[in-house]
């Protein structure tokens, strides 16, 4: 019995350890790509895995010195490997987007360059609407940005009308529906379809009260998941686009959705590196947003990115709203006076051939298909 116990350990160990070395390839597949999700779970698994193997061998007298030297080596290299991941994302780092300090302000009226952005994935199933529309009033958010929105939605959202007279909304039964809602002018919009005809973005400008403008995007590109036997490809290009399209834009940018993908993965970080934007997580704290319901299962999914135009304020994550996804409430300040503060991530030599890679694998997927944008109503 010990022997076969001892056995399904050391499977366990094979598997975590195939598992963590399998992101460091490209290729698109999800069982692949979604190895970049647990890197937390994985080590748990993995000290829980080793703490019941020692245990239970020294319980039985049956101590072997190589067998605990093996497991502890394996034990540290995952430790090291995904700690070196997911540690940037702890208050154990240092913070990427800087706090504001009122003091270096270069404007006296602070709250006319204030701006509160929420994002939240309502779950086109839920229909628990009174729930989601009392939590997003409670939060006073300059603009919401909405995921998964179809039709029933879409009459939850017109119901806030009076207090987010400006309105983008873009159903699709689909889970890919989009809605961008604003109590402050929304100067210029569009319904943008970068990679795939039924995955819509939505760009606008808004004006601050101090009469700055400020562009905020709304994305919720589709994930890499073995039900619909969807891989990364169309994910990774939507990222690349975006991040080279970004980082050509010298006008202070937000953007933010539902990434379908974690923090620390390699695409997101290419994105921030190609894009020049700042995420406001890293030295701050994961700030899971799915799975709502399974504390077990709980990744940065949701994300919200800006141009070093802002200093950070304020993120929180926000109470259950009936969706897999929690809310996520980020407070920003337009201060360009500290542009040279923030740390951006620097760009790696490889990176305009990853880009490539992953846009022509999106060619080769859909060589058709031209992006295709639409007139906001």
């Amino acid at each position: 019995m010990l022997s076969f116990f001892n056995c399904v350990i050391y499977l366990l160990f094979g598997i975590l350890v195939a598992g963590s070395l399998l992101p460091l390839s490209s290729h698109p597949h999800w069982f692949i790509r979604g190895w970049d999700f647990p890197r937390m779970q994985i080590l748990v698994i993995t000290w829980l895995a080793a703490a019941a193997l020692i245990t239970t061998n020294a319980i039985a007298g049956q101590p072997s010195t190589v067998r605990w030297t093996v497991i502890a080596t394996l034990t540290l290299a995952l430790t090291v490997w995904h700690l070196f991941r997911i540690i940037p994302y702890t208050p154990l780092a240092a913070t990427q987007t800087k706090s504001w300090r009122p003091e270096q302000a270069a404007d006296p009226d602070h709250d006319a360059r204030r701006l509160r952005v929420l994002v939240t994935n309502v779950e086109e199933e839920n229909d628990q609407f009174a729930r989601w529309q009392q939590v997003v009033l409670e939060q006073d958010a300059d603009i919401i940005i909405v995921a998964e929105v179809d039709q029933r939605w879409a009459e939850a959202i017109a119901e806030l009308k009076s207090d987010y007279p400006n309105q983008i909304v873009h159903p699709q039964s689909n889970w890919y529906g989009m809605a961008l809602l604003s109590r402050l002018p929304i100067l210029e919009s569009e319904i943008r379809f970068r990679v795939q005809d039924d995955v819509p973005s939505i760009d606008t400008m808004v004006q601050l009260p101090s009469g700055d403008e400020v562009r905020i995007v709304g994305v919720h590109p589709r994930p890499p998941e073995p039900i619909r036997d969807n891989d990364a490809t169309a994910r990774d290009a939507e990222l690349v686009l975006w991040g080279k399209e970004l980082a050509e834009d010298d006008r202070p940018i937000i953007i933010g959705g539902d990434l379908n993908d974690v923090a620390w993965s390699q695409s997101t970080r290419l994105f921030l590196r190609l894009s020049r934007l700042l995420d406001p997580r890293r030295g701050r704290g994961f700030f899971n947003s799915f799975h709502a319901d399974r504390m077990w299962m709980r990744f940065p999914l949701d994300h919200v990115f800006h141009s070093t135009h802002f200093a950070f304020r304020d993120l929180r994550r926000l109470p259950h709203v009936g969706s897999d996804h929690f809310p996520i409430l980020i407070d920003l300040q337009l201060e360009p006076t500290m542009h040279h503060e923030h740390d951006q991530l620097e760009e790696k030599e490889g990176d305009e051939a990853e880009a490539a890679e992953r846009l022509m694998r999106a060619k080769q997927a859909d060589p058709l298909h031209v992006e295709t944008v639409i007139p906001a109503r």
